[in-house]
């Protein structure tokens, strides 16, 4: 089986872990239809869409985190394991050949008779099977049981969060790369407008209209411009292959990428809603927050196998088992001896050198650690949420003006280039206009993509991401 192989196999494997056990409610909940309201990227580009959907079984990292999924589930059954009959068995096929010297005593006033020996070849098979089964253990295996099935819970939602930072990840990459793309474009634009001005003034200052000294600072610029273009032109091609690392992707093409951010509207409705839900939440949904409850529920229960440390426990027991002796004194003759068994086992550890009372303290120091960080989180996880509304707004209300300038420029833009073929005004005034354009829409797709983000980031705070819908579930 090659690499590839593979690792489809554990993907799928993982698919069928997170589908086995019902999600927990916190995921199973419907979309608030706020969300539906928000502007997300992979809504404006479809073609982001896809590669987040890709993504699942493409991307390097969900590849890891499969395999830590995969883990999971292994250990669920580790821990059931715990509550389940144990047989064991043993076979053996011995050979042995005994060698037996047998002395005589002497008579007296005779000499010592010669000793006699005797040898015998013994072969046997002898063979045990048992069978243990925990009956009463005062609730230490049933919790273990109760720990295993948790632990796949956290690793679920370990799961279903790393696809959803990733995806968040990809959003802002993919942005990016809109950005970059433009950037590109306006440095190329520049690069010709600085060598057209250039080659202008090169022929002035051989006609001598100009001077040496008046020509240097054009051919400063032609020579900043140049490498302007060249870093982003690296920086573009970096960032493709980034994100293309990122989603899996072999390579990402320019067609895939959109030239521009699309005009994004702001409308305050859905994010005071959602922040009202989730401030009115008894117990928070975010993940963290999740997370940190299910710790809480696992230091309760190892407080209490802790508890059950010196008290006696209890297996049934079954078995079986056969030996063969041989006896030298019967003319080699054999016999078995069998035995058959079934009762009840008591264990009891009395003392352990105060080990069970230190487990004890520590369980409960460990409970009230969490339940001192899960406070602390609720607290922070309100004031997150609060200012994240905060912040997209602000970016809602720069993004608003500077959508107003790029309206302006482009106005002013088109009133250039028709006095430019009325003949009123240069070439070189339109193109100074066109780069105040590009720098116009560079600054407008930038807080495009803040806001874009900003709304990424607080719908995870939330637990509300709908992207988490590309997981499979049953």
């Amino acid at each position: 089986m090659d690499n590839r192989s593979y690792l489809n196999l554990l993907m799928n494997k993982a698919w069928k872990s997170l589908a086995a056990l019902p999600l927990l409610a916190c995921f199973l909940q419907a979309a608030s239809p706020a969300v539906s309201e928000l502007p997300l990227p992979e809504k404006l580009y479809p073609g982001l869409d896809s590669i987040l959907r890709s993504a699942v079984q493409q991307s390097p990292r969900m590849v890891s985190r499969a395999l830590d999924l995969e883990m999971a589930e292994n250990n669920r059954v580790d821990a059931r394991a715990n509550m389940l009959p144990s047989i064991s068995g043993s076979f053996g096929l011995n050979s042995s050949k005994d060698r037996f010297v047998t002395l005589r005593a002497p008579t007296p006033g005779s000499p010592p008779p010669p000793a006699t020996t005797s040898s015998n070849q013994i072969t046997k098979t002898p063979y045990s099977l048992s069978l243990s089964q925990p009956l009463f253990y005062w609730g230490e295996k049933r919790n273990k049981d109760k720990i295993g099935g948790i632990r796949l819970k956290m690793a679920q939602g370990d799961y279903r969060q790393a696809y959803r930072l990733l995806a968040q990840e990809l959003r802002s990459k993919y942005l990016n790369l809109i950005v970059e793309k433009l950037a590109l474009k306006r440095a190329r634009f520049n690069g010709q407008f600085v060598n057209t001005q250039l080659k202008t003034q090169e022929e002035r200052l051989l006609k001598r209209v100009i001077s040496e000294a008046e020509i240097f600072g054009v051919r400063i610029q032609a020579e900043q411009a140049q490498i302007s273009l060249e870093r982003s032109e690296f920086d573009y091609a970096s960032a493709k292959q980034s994100f293309a690392r990122l989603a899996g992707l072999g390579a990402i093409g320019d067609e895939a990428i959109p030239d521009a951010i699309t005009e994004t509207s702001y409308n305050a409705g859905p994010f005071n809603q959602l922040l009202a839900d989730f401030l009115a939440q008894k117990e928070p949904v975010a993940a963290d927050a999740i997370s940190l409850r299910q710790r809480i529920d696992i230091a309760n229960l190892d407080y209490a196998i802790a508890k059950t440390r010196l008290l006696p426990k209890v297996n049934a027991v079954f078995g079986i088992s056969q030996d063969e002796q041989s006896n030298i004194y019967g003319a080699g003759s054999k016999y078995t001896s069998s035995y058959q068994y079934a009762g009840i086992a008591i264990n009891w550890t009395i003392f352990d050198g105060f080990a069970a009372g230190a487990a004890k303290r520590n369980a409960l120091i460990a409970r009230r650690q969490l339940e001192g960080s899960y406070q602390q989180m609720t607290e922070q996880l309100a004031q997150d949420a609060q200012a994240a509304v905060k912040q997209i707004n602000f970016t809602a209300r720069n993004m608003a003006i500077l959508d107003r300038q790029l309206v302006s420029t482009l106005g002013y833009l088109r009133t250039m280039q028709e006095d430019f073929r009325r003949g009123v005004k240069s070439e070189s005034d339109v193109g100074l206009v066109q780069i105040s354009a590009y720098d116009s829409e560079l600054y407008a797709s930038s807080v495009r993509n803040e806001y874009l983000i900003r709304i990424g980031d607080f719908l995870g705070t939330l637990n509300e991401d709908p992207i988490v819908a590309n997981l499979p579930v049953k």
